[in-house]
């Protein structure tokens, strides 16, 4: 196979396995990553997809095995850091789980998904003060992070402070709409 027919295939396996990680098809993306993988091992994000896979069907052993191999060919990659770092928190494990999300922020000082996830420990872990000011870096470095937006809403009410709350409460609903996401009433409440 010529190599620009064979950059073809991987990348055409490579988003058919992204469409099938949106629909919640694991198996399936994870199946076609391998053969991505089988055609072009050093290709970088692919291993990143399927541990991505792995973890949202509960693979968390296959997925940071994955992770690990992705740091090796990426090593200051914010996006892996933080997926390990999700793999940690899945597995309980808050303290690696802080390091990886802290890792993250040192390879990018403006990766906002390891600025909310360092927020949602802080949250579990009552650390109401910390976790808004982890929440609002989130949103300050993205303001159409309906994520962080939401868990922003929450720490809000947990300070008391509802006219904050009710402007993160507007400002997720505008982000999920320009996202296109889902969004309901009901949130407000």
């Amino acid at each position: 196979m010529a190599n620009s027919e064979k950059n073809k295939a991987v990348s055409d396996l490579n988003n058919r396995a992204v469409a099938n990680i949106d629909s919640g098809r694991y198996a399936e993306a994870i199946d076609l990553l391998t053969k991505a993988l089988s055609l072009d091992p050093q290709r970088a994000g692919l291993l990143f997809n399927r541990a991505e896979a792995h973890r949202l069907s509960g693979n968390l052993a296959e997925a940071r095995r994955d992770l690990q191999a992705e740091l090796q060919l990426a090593p200051d990659s914010p996006e892996v850091l933080h997926g390990l770092g999700l793999i940690a928190y899945d597995s309980d494990d808050f303290k690696q789980a802080l390091d990886y999300y802290a890792k993250a922020i040192e390879a990018r000082a403006e990766y906002a998904p390891a600025w909310n996830d360092l927020g949602v420990i802080a949250f579990r872990t009552q650390k109401y003060e910390e976790a808004r000011a982890n929440f609002e870096n989130a949103t300050g470095i993205d303001p159409d992070f309906s994520e962080a937006w939401f868990n922003l809403a929450d720490t809000y009410d947990e300070l008391g402070m509802g006219q904050k709350r009710a402007f993160a409460l507007e400002q997720l609903k505008r982000a999920r709409i320009k996202n296109g996401e889902r969004w309901s009433a009901e949130e407000d409440e």
